[in-house]
């Protein structure tokens, strides 16, 4: 009996680990589903009224029904599949596997020794009477007399990522929301707080919000923005070393990763979750 009991559970284990390992090199997809009548062999994947996919069912690795027509489905990373959605002129096109904003991410769990979320710090109606931080010219700078004809750009000094924190309020300034907005409402405190390279033309960004407040939208993005800023880097959460830009990733649950603030001071983070278990990417500057 025991033994038999074993068995199974070895079954049962190994199971499990085989769909994990399928996870390993597939891309998660959640939408409304149908067959293609255009493309034999595909099925349509409906996950927001801007994005439709088709895919190829031999590129399906597994399908989890979600309700009578909703499915969440991961394809083979690598696959070919072809994408309808609202562009604008001029914008460049994006891969169709990073456009996570559409994708809902796991639900954030709550294990002991975690930070706490931090609340909104400031709400909208506020924000118009609230100046952005002063360009200021950094230590040892040159500097030129009026009469000077040479023209020199005097670099800004950055604002706190503390500054970050005192600006989240859980929102994007253009009002919208996506399926995922983890990037979305980050880039919002950021850019609130003082970060105007965000706001205009950016290697690191490749997809913004709609609205005209356009802030970028992908996590994977602020990540590549975080490492391009970063004096300081850690793989590890410690209590009392200030605050850090934080990207969480774990490919196999959910491709495109999170991002958040933590002030590990007052142990507490800004964000639309915090993943623990998770792979930790921490920056300061």
């Amino acid at each position: 009996m025991a033994e038999h009991f074993m068995k199974a559970q070895q079954g049962d284990l190994s199971s499990l680990m085989e769909r994990a390992a399928k996870h390993n090199s597939t891309v998660p997809f959640e939408g409304y589903s149908r067959e293609d009548g255009n493309i034999p062999g595909n099925i349509v994947v409906v996950v927001s009224d801007e994005s439709v996919y088709s895919f190829a069912n031999s590129d399906i690795m597994e399908r989890e029904q979600l309700g009578e027509d909703r499915v969440r489905v991961w394809v083979r990373a690598g696959a070919t599949a072809f994408r309808m959605s609202r562009i604008r002129a001029g914008e460049p096109e994006d891969s169709f596997t990073v456009a996570m904003e559409h994708i809902a991410p796991p639900a954030s769990p709550r294990l002991a020794g975690d930070p706490t979320a931090a609340s909104a710090s400031v709400a909208d109606e506020q924000m118009e009477h609230i100046a952005p931080p002063p360009s200021e010219g950094l230590a040892g700078a040159p500097s030129y007399a009026g009469g000077d004809t040479a023209q020199v750009t005097v670099p800004r000094v950055l604002p706190p990522l503390s500054s970050v924190g005192s600006h989240w309020t859980e929102s994007c300034l253009g009002g919208d929301t996506f399926a995922n907005n983890c990037a979305h409402f980050l880039s919002d405190a950021f850019i609130r707080a003082g970060y105007t390279e965000l706001t205009t033309a950016n290697p690191y960004i490749n997809a913004r919000c709609y609205t005209y407040a356009r802030r970028p939208i992908r996590a994977r993005d602020m990540w590549a923005w975080f490492q391009s800023r970063a004096v300081r880097r850690s793989n590890t959460p410690t209590r009392n070393t200030g605050w850090w830009a934080v990207f969480q990733l774990n490919e196999a649950a959910y491709w495109g990763g999170h991002v958040l603030l933590l002030d590990t001071d007052a142990w507490r983070y800004y964000g639309t979750g915090y993943y623990g278990t998770w792979n930790q990417y921490l920056y300061q500057w």
